[in-house]
């Protein structure tokens, strides 16, 4: 199980992408408040699928996103 917080910083293509996943309380899913530097903030969560869903207006490039849920599948399994 991730830990309350997990804090990430990567490049893609390039760009420094630099932020934080915070759990957030959720009675359905496993939910996370993500904050990037330079985007509005978004949540992501896993549904009864053990698909990774987010929010409909999702400001990041996809790639950015991609990276943030590989992020938080991997510590979610360490």
């Amino acid at each position: 199980m991730l830990s309350d917080c997990l804090n990430f910083q990567f490049d893609i293509q390039g760009k420094p992408v630099k932020g934080f996943c915070m759990r957030i309380q959720d009675d359905f899913h496993e939910t996370y408040a993500v904050i990037v530097d330079g985007y509005h903030s978004f949540c992501v969560w896993i549904d009864g699928t053990s698909t990774w869903r987010s929010s409909r207006n999702v400001a990041v490039e996809p790639t950015i996103l991609q990276k943030i849920i590989s992020e938080l599948t991997v510590s979610k399994e360490s």
